[in-house]
């Protein structure tokens, strides 16, 4: 059995439940008798501040009772010291106001909408997120309000409202989401999944009269997740907690028919969630051979975007639904199909759904993290971007640059790593986008526009500043003319820096310094720059390409051992002492990782080869290892051909030395014991 949830931090205590699970019990904090009781309905001139406070990231939750619904006025404060450092939520009738409150003066930031109109002795589900860079609204399953800030942090949470009343306030940590499901479990095993409609089971993958005979410890994985809907409706299962937004959800997926199936995110209950439907290419109903993203409000279904193409029954696929801030994607065997915008529900729980009563085969199902920025301008959202330089304004659904010289304005946060950031340009002065932006460096792919009076017209260069000073670690020819539009495209992953332009790979870069930060827009020389469409995306972990132990490897199957032992992927050496060669053929960026132990136990050295060929032993480019018996220190030479590009010694302190060697670009990176010994663009 192979399950992995994130662990939801210990509860102080439980004051009640919201949702159907018991499972959410465990995870709500009950808060002194003080901060439970409910607020008068007059006005009062300081909040009510929870005593049980948390670092962020966390939710506070709780229901709002309406009064008097024309008079209705709440306030929430977070990261509050005092009235004049703290955010402030204000939601009214024919409002709702995100503010930061800094040395006394509120300056209106992020995005919002009004609520409607309020019913009188209603009770709505309130619910505010907060972490290190966001702050959600989230009120009767609507998201009223999305801010991105992080200049202040700390302080406590209150609140305050007239014409309703505050119940039940709950302060719940949050953290990492983390799942992953193979259904490999025995009978008495306790299931993730609830069932909230149809039939649901693990069962073996296979259907024939072989399959209750299989045995799960003889198969890489005999068992899935089994759903089929009813007379009723279509079948739902749903796992993790009310409180995860912000997710991917994958699954593999196969239909024994021609019927829908499809994926869930942020389930509320039954009536009330978001879905990617997908219908069979052989189905016979008219909303055959579509996918499609939908809003299910109160029960009743709203398309937020479709497109074309179905699945085939029998067939596996790799599904994927992703959500943040909004933003919704879908994803068929890795390839994007389908995106979509939509302010509903701001969180809630995974799930699996299909229709019909042929069923569907669920298998690999995990839930992580996901993170995404996409940013069109259409509206004002003050405080996501900040200008480090220059004058920086949003008009006319543009982030423009003003006046002259170097300007630049950032977003998001200084941990965000692995990701590529692209953004439509109209390139009236030179432009380009920066990464890893820190307190005092930054890098940035920058293009000089004809006419823009700086030094690099007609170039392309990744740059790094630092401290004020500018290297140029990359140059290629880029001639755009001024007043055109461009689509810029850079990426940071590991160290490596990509630019592209319009879609085609222009030059690269490799700095051991440019891991992790910010994001911003570059303008620089004369003429207003004006971007659109920014959208970031983290790059997924490289998979490991090797095979794993799915058989036992014991006397009763000793005809598996070649195979199935991590080996498999080699060709054995001819003779002793000769090398290991791949079975397979690796395209583009690649890495080898391994350790070397005892470190001074022996003489002795090891080589790595990328790129070459079995049986040309000075073919591709080779990393040699040496050790001397009695020191701790490798001597590290690296050699393409007969050609030997350097050397250095290392001394380590490791045991055992982790090693990388590695293919990123058109740079080959050498890394022992943590630190990088070379970096070559070959």
């Amino acid at each position: 059995m192979m399950i992995r949830m994130q662990r939801v931090p210990t509860p102080l205590c439980v004051p009640g439940i919201r949702g159907s699970s018991a499972a959410f019990a465990a995870a709500l904090i009950i808060l002194s008798a003080a901060a439970l009781a409910r607020t008068p309905a007059e006005a009062q001139n300081e909040p009510t501040m929870l005593e049980e406070v948390i670092e962020p990231p966390y939710a506070l939750t709780a229901g709002l009772h309406i009064t008097d619904p024309a008079s209705v006025h709440l306030r929430i404060v977070l990261d509050y010291t005092d009235p004049g450092s703290t955010y402030a939520i204000t939601c009214t009738p024919g409002e709702t106001i995100v503010e930061r409150i800094a040395g006394g003066t509120a300056t209106r930031i992020g995005r919002s909408r009004a609520f409607g109109a309020f019913e009188a002795d209603s009770t709505l589900e309130l619910t505010v997120r907060r972490d290190a860079w966001r702050i959600v609204f989230i009120l009767d399953r609507q998201v009223l309000a999305e801010a991105w800030d992080s200049g202040l942090s700390g302080g406590a949470v209150g609140y305050s409202a007239t014409g309703a009343e505050v119940t039940d306030p709950m302060m719940q940590p949050l953290g990492e989401i983390y799942m992953t499901d193979d259904f490999m479990r025995g009978e008495t095993d306790v299931s993730t999944w609830e069932s909230i409609s149809g039939t649901w089971q693990t069962q073996s993958l296979r259907v024939d009269e072989q399959s209750d005979r299989m045995e799960a410890d003889k198969s890489a994985n005999a068992f899935s997740f089994w759903g089929k809907a009813d007379e009723a409706g279509p079948a739902v299962a749903s796992t993790g907690y009310w409180f995860w937004n912000n997710y991917q959800l994958t699954s593999a997926v196969r239909a024994a028919d021609a019927d829908p199936l499809g994926l869930i995110a942020y389930f509320q209950d039954p009536e009330n969630y978001i879905l990617a439907r997908w219908t069979s290419a052989l189905s016979p109903d008219p909303d055959a051979n579509l996918l499609q993203l939908i809003a299910v409000r109160n029960g009743q279904r709203s398309v937020l975007g479709e497109s074309p193409g179905g699945h085939l029954p029998g067939q596996w696929y790799r599904f994927q639904l992703r959500v943040c801030d909004g933003v919704m994607q879908c994803l068929v065997d890795d390839e994007p199909r389908l995106v979509a915008q939509a302010t509903l529900f701001g969180q809630g729980q995974p799930g699996l759904y299909c229709e019909g009563t042929g069923g569907v085969f669920f298998d690999s199902v995990a839930v992580e993290d996901w993170e995404v920025l996409s940013d069109d301008f259409s509206q004002p959202e003050p405080g996501k971007w900040v200008t480090r330089s220059g004058d920086w304004k949003q008009d006319g659904g543009r982030m423009l640059s003003g006046g002259t010289g170097s300007c630049l304005a950032v977003t998001g946060l200084d941990g965000w790593h692995d990701y590529w950031v692209s953004a439509d340009v109209d390139c009236t002065g030179a432009a380009g986008i920066a990464l890893c932006v820190g307190d005092s460096s930054w890098y940035a792919l920058r293009f000089g526009t004809r006419g823009s009076g700086v030094a690099y017209e007609g170039q392309a260069q990744i740059v790094r500043v630092s401290a004020g000073d500018m290297q140029v670690l990359s140059t290629a020819p880029a001639h755009i003319a001024a007043g055109s539009r461009h689509q810029f495209r850079a990426s940071a992953n590991e160290g490596l820096i990509t630019g592209y332009l319009d879609g085609k790979r222009v030059l690269d870069a490799y700095d051991p310094g440019a891991r992790t930060g910010r994001i911003g827009l570059f303008a620089d020389g004369k003429g207003s720059v004006g971007f659109d469409n920014v959208y970031l995306a983290m790059i997924p972990p490289k998979r490991i390409a090797r095979v794993t132990k799915e058989f036992t490897e014991g006397e009763e199957h000793f005809e598996m051992q070649e195979w199935a032992s991590t080996r498999a992927p080699w060709l054995q050496p001819t003779e002793e002492g000769g090398a290991f060669w791949t079975k397979g053929d690796y395209f583009g960026d690649k890495t080898i990782e391994f350790e070397v132990p005892g470190v001074g136990a022996a003489d002795g050295s090891v080589r790595l080869t990328l790129e070459g060929q079995p049986g040309e032993e000075t073919s591709g480019i080779t990393l040699v290892l040496s050790t001397v018996k009695g020191s701790k220190t490798l001597t590290a030479t690296l050699v393409a051909g007969s050609e030997q590009l350097g050397e250095q010694a290392v001394e380590v302190t490791s045991d055992p030395v982790p090693v990388r060697f590695e293919r990123k670009g058109t740079w080959v990176v050498a890394s022992v014991d943590g630190n990088v010994v070379f970096n070559v663009k070959r």
